[in-house]
């Protein structure tokens, strides 16, 4: 199982790019970095990320003895954690994941998942970075798709009691998947994914696909089966329910 290093920060840019510094100044697997602000947070594709106080902003530095490919599926294992840290918190509500990297509260985002990696000349990988925010005070209120927090539902956490759940079952699903590989992971995953085994539209930057999800693919691609029967996977997209 990892050793975490916890370093807590009134503010930051973005824990993230705390992580990549400290990474390349040689800092060891393990190190956890929290902020109680960020000024320069961010989401996947470059977004913004709003960082007001009370919320949790994490990342996390590890040094896997794997593929970038592999590494990749640690978006799902952070997904499961942060559903296990969630059943700590005891909310009243329904916990999911959505395809790929989203936790949603009652089908509304409660948290979001940014990896980022280095890899030398070589190809091997350096490093990775996980990014998690999680809206424990706060959430936007001006969103495309339905967001929450665990306020609005009662729940009041603060950021260093839900950083220790989170670490404690983040360390265990890590110590799984570098013995037993991503497969457990998947399992775990795939209990408690949104529209598995039901129609669903993934939108991708120029189109649009209609099919059934029917599983994740041993690199954790979604697994779509068409109208005609054929299966098609998806490594990129936005996954929402037909109808």
């Amino acid at each position: 199982m990892v050793a975490w290093s916890l370093r807590a920060f009134d503010s930051l840019d973005s824990t993230n790019e705390e992580i990549r510094r400290q990474a390349e100044a040689g800092a060891a697997e393990g190190l956890a970095v929290l902020a109680r602000t960020q000024t320069a947070g961010r989401g996947r594709r470059g977004r913004a990320w709003e960082s007001p106080p009370g919320n949790l902003f994490l990342s996390l530095l590890l040094r896997p003895k794997a593929t970038p490919a592999e590494a990749a599926t640690l978006s799902f294992l952070t997904a499961v954690a942060l559903l296990e840290a969630l059943d700590l918190a005891a909310i009243p509500a329904k916990l999911t994941c959505k395809w790929p990297n989203d936790v949603l509260v009652n089908g509304a985002k409660i948290a979001g998942i940014l990896l980022e990696s280095r890899t030398g000349s070589d190809g091997a990988l350096g490093w990775v970075t996980v990014g998690i925010g999680v809206n424990l005070a706060w959430h936007p209120s001006e969103t495309s798709y339905p967001v929450t927090s665990l306020a609005a539902h009662g729940v009041t956490t603060a950021p260093e009691e839900f950083t220790n759940w989170l670490l404690a079952r983040y360390g265990y699903w890590y110590g799984r998947w570098q013995a037993e590989g991503f497969a457990p992971v998947r399992a775990a995953w795939l209990a408690r994914a949104q529209g598995l085994g039901q129609p669903v539209i993934v939108r991708l930057p120029d189109s649009e696909l209609h099919g059934v999800f029917v599983a994740l693919d041993d690199c954790g691609a979604l697994l779509l089966e068409l109208p005609d029967g054929r299966r098609q996977t998806v490594t990129a997209g936005d996954v929402f329910p037909a109808g």
